[in-house]
């Protein structure tokens, strides 16, 4: 397959079947003690970094640029990305339907062919031997439900891509923990079946990779990451200084990361993915927990 017909197949298969966006109001859940999830987290020292692209080994887009400087105060950040296991327990614990809905949201595409985790005697469960593997066809509104319920949120991108970086240890790698992709993460040439691209979702078991310099796993490639933030093509130019939480409005959500099924350029530290629907879910979309401190 030509490399463009791949790239667009791809593409449009990466954040399908949008819908209506309810009302951010309406997922919120309460943050009560007993909400208990095992999810190991690695500290973020907070620090100054510049954001944005200016590597000459790669094309830096439009939307990576300006480099600018940012300022993040300390916060935690899962070292994985959720799990279906972790995912099929939020959504047992919060009583989502049969649908993968709840209280009328898309959490969790589960009547699509690639979803791994299924609806067995009224509960969810993973599919046989998918259970650390990074939960797809997560919606950005299911993402950030799961992590307001245990007590936490969704990475700003600023958060992401310090984290990605290796924050204050950061040794300055095109990707997350190295200059050699195939060193830490899952993408299109490790990843993909060129024979027979219907043939299953190559998504990996979470931390088979080597970790960045925070000892956080697959922050490139595996599965793109949905970040709290709006999209804005030139908010780079109007960042704030301090701990930036992205534009007050948008269409589209940031996705970060890359995933299995992305070329390397995607899966940088600091591409971004412009055209998440909220309400959308894909093969190739999942999310990390986030904490304040």
């Amino acid at each position: 397959m030509p490399r463009y017909l791949l790239i667009l197949f791809i593409i449009f298969i990466s954040c399908e079947k949008d819908s209506t966006s309810p009302r951010e109001e309406d997922i919120e859940e309460n943050n009560k003690p007993e909400h208990y999830i095992d999810i190991e987290m690695i500290l973020v020292q907070g620090g100054t970094f510049s954001m944005g692209c200016a590597t000459d080994n790669y094309i830096c887009y439009n939307d990576e640029k300006p480099l600018h400087t940012v300022f993040l105060v300390s916060f935690y950040i899962s070292k994985y990305e959720i799990t279906n296991k972790q995912f099929a327990q939020f959504m047992n614990e919060v009583n989502a339907l049969p649908d993968g809905t709840h209280k009328e949201v898309l959490y969790l595409d589960i009547n699509d062919y690639d979803c791994q985790i299924q609806y067995v005697n009224g509960k969810y469960i993973p599919k046989e031997s998918k259970e650390n593997y990074p939960v797809i066809e997560v919606s950005w509104f299911g993402a950030k439900a799961f992590c307001n319920f245990y007590g936490g949120r969704l990475p700003t991108e600023a958060e992401w891509e310090f984290a990605s970086r290796g924050g204050n240890q950061s040794k300055g790698y095109i990707y997350s923990g190295s200059d050699t992709l195939d060193k830490v993460g899952w993408y299109l040439n490790n990843s993909f079946n060129f024979e027979n691209i219907f043939l299953e979702v190559s998504t990996h078991e979470v931390g088979t990779k080597k970790p960045n310099e925070l000892d956080i796993c697959d922050m490139s490639g595996n599965v793109w990451e949905w970040c709290n933030d709006w999209y804005n093509s030139t908010y780079y130019e109007e960042s704030p200084l301090v701990n930036p939480a992205g534009p007050l409005k948008g269409t589209y959500r940031v996705g970060r990361g890359g995933s299995w099924s992305y070329y390397p350029e995607y899966c940088r530290v600091t591409y971004r993915l412009k055209n998440g629907y909220p309400a959308g879910s894909g093969l190739g979309m999942g999310f990390r927990f986030c904490k304040d401190i």
